[in-house]
Order: C-alpha cells, then structure tokens, then sequence
C-alpha cells in the first residue's frame, strides 16, 4: 500500500505569508475615563494609571495597561455600524464574540480556508511583545499581517498547517507599543 504525499502548504498558501490589511486607526486618542473602567475591571491599581504627578517622572505621564491597546484600538467612530447588530441579525444565537468582525477593513487578509479544506480550527497561544507604555492622549493606530505559516505532520500522519498572525499598534509618533502575535492550527 502506497502513500500518496498530500499538503495543504500550495503556492496560494505560501503567497499569504507577509500579506497584511490596510492601516487601522483608533476612534479619537487614550482617555481617563477608558483606562478608569479598565482598570477597575481587572483590576489594576497602580497609581500609574491615574496619578500624572507619580507616573510623569517614570513613564513620562499617565498610562494604560500595555493589553487593554489591543482592545481600545478596535473602538470605532460613533457612526460607524453596529458590527454586533450585524452579527447578532445573521444569527441571532451568536453573541458577536469567537469570530466576531472587530473593524472594518478595506483589505483584509485571505481567509485561508478559502484556499484549503481543513475540518478543524484550534487556537493554539498568543504572544505579546510589549516596547513602552501606552500613554493618556496617544492615538493608536494598528495592522495585522501573516508572518508564518509552516506545515507539519500530525500524529496520523494528516498534514496540518501552523498560521501565526501578527498586529502591530503604534502611537502618532510612530513609536511601536505593542506586537501581538496568535498562533492558530489547521487541520
């Protein structure tokens, strides 16, 4: 009996490495009262993230938990549709979360699955790679991209594919706050 040698890696896939959607910018700038409500959610008490006089001389003034930037720079402008509406309207069992659209991007990146046919999804960890503190007054602006997508071989023997994503957040001076990658398996 022959194996026959299947892969899901093909040139399509190994084209998706690099893509990467347009530049996403953050309703309005890094407020109090967002990093209040954060910070009482978690929580985090840290003076840093109300005291201006405490935090000024260390961090150069008042800042936010470097995670909550992956949340906050989702937030969209007032008119902006209601993507939960939208969700919840398509299927109405959904709760928006596990899948839900974020934002709206003029480009986004190739649903790999449009391009191979896998059964299964897993989520396999995240990595955050923090350079400063996100700062009262920034303006986050921020793009995602494929950086890596390597086949291995499962325990069967089924091949499987590796996709690790990559959003970078940046301020408006162009300072990098934050690279967060997911790592995700197809099967």
């Amino acid at each position: 009996m022959q194996e026959t040698a299947e892969t899901l890696m093909t040139a399509e896939v190994k084209a998706l490495v690099g893509q990467s959607t347009d530049v996403m910018e953050m309703y309005d700038v890094i407020d109090k009262e967002s990093i209040r409500r954060f910070v009482t959610a978690i929580p985090d008490q840290d003076p840093r993230h109300w005291d201006e006089a405490l935090a000024r001389p260390r961090y150069g003034g008042v800042t936010m938990p470097p995670a909550m930037v992956s949340l906050i720079a989702g937030r969209q402008y007032p008119d902006a549709e209601d993507l939960l509406n939208e969700a919840m309207l398509e299927d109405w069992f959904r709760d928006g979360a596990g899948g839900g659209r974020r934002a709206r991007h003029s480009k986004t990146l190739t649903p790999l699955r449009s391009l191979i046919r896998t059964r299964t999804h897993l989520h396999t960890g995240d990595e955050m790679e923090f350079s400063r503190y996100p700062r009262l007054g920034d303006k986050i602006y921020y793009q995602t991209r494929y950086s890596d997508i390597q086949e291995k071989k499962s325990r069967s023997g089924r091949p499987m594919l590796m996709v690790t994503t990559e959003t970078r957040y940046w301020n408006q001076n162009n300072e990098t706050i934050l690279i967060f990658r997911t790592t995700g398996m197809e099967m």
